[in-house]
């Protein structure tokens, strides 16, 4: 037995690490964040998490299905006075930017560009001064014209109204056409949106915030056309968005895990001491050089993109190296990583087994994504020594070869 313990032993630490990473116009912000939740893994999606205001936050059980309701910072007064059942401009009208909008977000620290996609779902507003006034073509406000559809009743007293719309995606302005003359200095104020937002896979975007303006132009033939007899209090509206990813990427080495002893193993295996004092006493009887193996096992809970690379106390070309004790001679070691199965290869999709790791980072190579969020799921680095290496450290003996190796998780590599 004493001749077992000093043939050849091969000795290593591993360290597991990540690298952590004229007039003003009128302002709208909106935001939306995204957080992997262990609870509920299967999230792939933002969360808007812009401050419900304006006639959603009034009234919710009218705000249009399906949208998310905000203050728009604007008024409407009238300039001229309007001709009864005259064109449609000449009379409350609203040119609402309907048709859905793809915009980009940067983010702030990487430059990496994502799209967003935004819609009016929805208007509101308080009319001033119409009372239980019904000389509309069509009747109140509760009946607008198409495309927009009535999206609950109306509110007010005998100096305002307020309505809400829902608006579609087809073509034209909802505007209501006024029955009689009207010389009143009316206004609408207190206006508001519904929106449909939709946002990039969270999953495919590195963290930080990400950031974009959509400037809408107000006036006739702008983007927000409010007619011609109504002024806004503005002649631009920006649209400000924030989108704010929090990746998780945390390694956690089992327990011992940070220190491995590479025993005699057959190929494609990982065998424990005793298994590997067997193996010796075989080789002492056959002669058949092994190889040598041994394996450092993880949790992983990760979202988002990341690279894992080594970085080695010494190394022979592109891979670690041990060092033998008594002549300072070294092999090299072959390392691979098994990856969680909610980890796939961000160029081909495909799960990661046996893929082997080298030294430095560099670009696609090792590139990996989670599908999905994953929280504590099992991964492992294995270590291997090729036959003939064996050989060579086999000649020194009684020798120890010791190697140190860093597997490092980086982050963010977009």
């Amino acid at each position: 037995m004493s001749l077992l313990r000093h043939i050849t032993r091969a000795a290593l630490s591993v360290s597991l690490c990540v690298i952590s990473f004229c007039a003003v116009a009128a302002e709208m912000n909106i935001s939306a964040s995204f957080t992997p939740s262990a609870t509920n893994p299967e999230n792939g999606a933002f969360t808007n998490t812009t401050p419900v205001s304006g006639y959603c936050a009034t009234w919710p059980a009218y705000c249009p299905a399906g949208s998310f309701g905000i203050a728009l910072p604007l008024e409407l007064r009238l300039k001229q006075p309007i001709v009864a059942n005259d064109v449609p401009r000449n009379n409350p009208y609203f040119g609402l930017s309907n048709k859905a909008r793809t915009l980009p977000v940067v983010n702030e620290t990487t430059g990496e560009v994502a799209q967003v996609t935004f819609r009016i779902s929805g208007f509101s507003g308080r009319y001033s001064l119409a009372g239980n006034d019904y000389a509309w073509v069509g009747g109140s406000y509760s009946s607008p014209n198409s495309p927009c559809q009535n999206s609950g009743p109306l509110v007010g007293n005998s100096n305002w109204t307020a309505f809400v719309w829902r608006v579609t995606t087809a073509e034209g302005a909802c505007y209501k056409v006024s029955t009689i003359d009207r010389t009143e200095p009316s206004r609408f104020y207190e206006m508001s949106i519904a929106y449909e937002l939709d946002t990039p896979d969270p999953l495919k975007m590195s963290s930080g915030i990400y950031k974009g303006t959509a400037p809408l132009t107000i006036g006739p033939g702008g983007n927000i056309d409010f007619g011609d007899v109504y002024v806004a209090s503005d002649t631009m509206l920006n649209i400000n968005f924030a989108l704010t990813v929090t990746h998780e990427l945390k390694l956690t080495p089992a327990a011992g895990a940070q220190t491995v002893a590479l025993q005699p193993c057959p190929s494609g295996k990982i065998c424990s001491e005793d298994e590997g004092k067997a193996n010796w006493e075989r080789w002492m009887v056959s002669r058949v050089t092994p190889q040598l193996t041994g394996r450092s096992a993880f949790t992983l809970s990760s979202s988002g993109g990341f690279t894992v690379f080594l970085d080695c106390a010494d190394q022979i070309g592109k891979e670690c190296a041990l060092t033998s004790d008594n002549s300072g001679q070294q092999v090299p070691m072959k390392v691979t990583i098994n990856m969680p199965d909610n980890v796939v290869d961000m160029q081909t999709g495909s799960t990661v087994t046996g893929r082997p790791l080298f030294i430095g980072k560099t670009a696609n190579q090792n590139e990996f994504t989670a599908k999905v969020y994953g929280a504590d799921k099992p991964g492992s680095i294995d270590f291997l020594v090729r036959q003939k290496d064996v050989d060579t450290m086999l000649s020194t003996r009684p020798d120890t070869y010791r190697a140190a190796v860093s597997v490092i998780f980086d982050p963010n590599i977009y």
